[in-house]
């Protein structure tokens, strides 16, 4: 079955996540934390709701696991983002974000971890590709 595509006008929850990630947006970190501060829920029930773990945009793959089973917590995986530009070289720039459960705060909120990785293929073939890393701990409710 091809992957669903989910057109960014109907204003989703996914939609504008996927927009949000997508390769044209790199200064946006803070913006994307805020988002899913208050919409993490909302992203990954209507992901579900497609009957699909995996959407896209045309620009931006999102996937969003199944709830975990008993003894397989995939890693506290909840959500996963792919975004790619591509040159007649190959990929140019890869931007992908990572959203992980990693416990439960004292006031019982859910700490998730929010981490974006940038890489840019090198200029100078056979060169080191320059990578990026932001991450950070918020605190959410989940429904």
């Amino acid at each position: 079955m091809p992957v669903p595509i989910v057109d960014a006008s109907k204003n989703s929850p996914s939609a504008v996540l996927m927009e949000l990630v997508d390769i044209d947006h790199l200064s946006d970190f803070n913006e994307v934390v805020q988002f899913l501060t208050e919409n993490l829920d909302k992203v990954i029930n209507e992901v579900h709701n497609f009957d699909k773990l995996l959407i896209n945009s045309g620009k931006t793959q999102l996937n969003c696991p199944p709830a975990p089973e008993p003894n397989d917590s995939h890693g506290g995986l909840l959500i996963r983002t792919l975004s790619e530009n591509i040159s007649d070289k190959g990929i140019a720039l890869k931007r992908e974000f990572k959203v992980h459960q990693v416990g439960v705060d004292a006031d019982g909120k859910h700490k998730v971890e929010i981490r974006e990785d940038v890489v840019s293929a090198p200029e100078v073939p056979g060169e080191a590709p320059v990578m990026s890393e932001n991450r950070v701990v918020v605190s959410v409710v989940r429904t």
